[in-house]
């Protein structure tokens, strides 16, 4: 999917940054919503690394057993607790000089975050039901699909730990953002799902491509390929001539809308607008021109906005 991609003006510069912060040892965080590649994105970046040829470790940190996510990361010694027959070696110790990804990394209870934040800063950990001290030799990838400052004002993320991850950012766009990149991407789709079941369908007619490049894929690349696999499929025809993919009012709730999260449900609109803008913002360091554009709004609609903002902040 990388090379793919890569052939929008945003994607490509987002890769020459990976590519650049490949070459570094520091923390890497990625952020983007459900399903716009961030692990693709994270083993590009041990791909291009140093550390190629050594270990690439992926962990989900929303799968993590919460009794037992000590001995995932860390390992633990033979007896250290009930069922511990032998010595297992977590995550970290299998990383080696390699590239450890903790995906999700926003799922981790917090508990668990104080004990990441402490092996970061003191780059050693110890096997449960041990005294040694072992060294972090790996280089840290984590991703994430939410608002780790939104987490951390709500207490549900440290804030000392989101500064430690903080140190190189890469915030991947969603799919409705770029939809310039959607019909190569699912003609890459359509060939590998030719290849994984020998089908017969050939291409994408222009209707059907139009109905793709205009949907707001609410679940992003992994939802396109999907819909693509399943037509594919579906069809007696060399060619897709249309789509069956979710239209406005044909999914539970209003209007098929995707639902707010809950936070929204109690802020004033002009709360909620506040919240989106900081977030892009963030999300383009400060850009205010790139966020504007993002949001379908003029720079200047977007500094008389964050001027309003400041406004309402002094009076209150």
């Amino acid at each position: 999917m990388i090379d793919i991609v890569s052939k929008s003006d945003s994607m490509q510069r987002l890769l020459q940054l990976a590519k650049r912060y490949a070459r570094s040892c520091a923390t890497v965080l990625i952020q983007g919503e459900s399903g716009t590649g961030k692990e693709l994105l994270a083993r590009f970046i041990h791909e291009n690394s140093p550390r190629c040829g050594s270990p690439y470790i992926r962990v989900n940190c929303a799968a993590l057993n919460e009794s037992l996510v000590d001995s995932a990361l860390f390992g633990h010694e033979r007896a250290a607790f009930t069922g511990a027959d032998q010595r297992r070696i977590g995550c970290f110790e299998a990383a080696a000089d390699g590239t450890l990804f903790l995906d999700e990394i926003g799922e981790l209870p917090v508990p668990i975050q104080a004990k990441l934040l402490r092996v970061l800063e003191e780059r050693e950990f110890q096997r449960v039901g041990s005294f040694e001290s072992l060294p972090v030799r790996a280089r840290i990838v984590t991703a994430t699909n939410r608002d780790l400052q939104l987490e951390v004002t709500k207490g549900a993320f440290r804030e000392d730990l989101f500064y430690r991850l903080d140190v190189l950012t890469l915030s991947i766009l969603p799919l409705r953002d770029r939809p310039e990149e959607i019909p190569a991407l699912a003609q890459r789709f359509l060939e590998e799902c030719r290849q994984e079941a020998s089908h017969h369908v050939e291409n994408i007619d222009s209707h059907a491509m139009k109905e793709l490049v205009a949907y707001h894929w609410p679940g992003n690349a992994r939802q396109l390929k999907n819909v693509i696999r399943r037509e594919c499929l579906a069809q007696n025809s060399t060619v897709i001539e249309s789509f069956e993919i979710p239209r406005p009012g044909s999914l539970s709730g209003a209007a098929g809308a995707v639902a707010l999260p809950s936070e929204f449900e109690t802020m004033s609109l002009k709360e909620i607008e506040r919240r989106v803008i900081q977030s892009r913002l963030r999300r383009f360091s400060g850009n205010k021109e790139n966020a504007a554009k993002t949001l379908d709004v003029t720079s200047r609609t977007l500094r008389n906005k964050l001027a309003l903002y400041d406004t309402l902040s002094d009076a209150a």
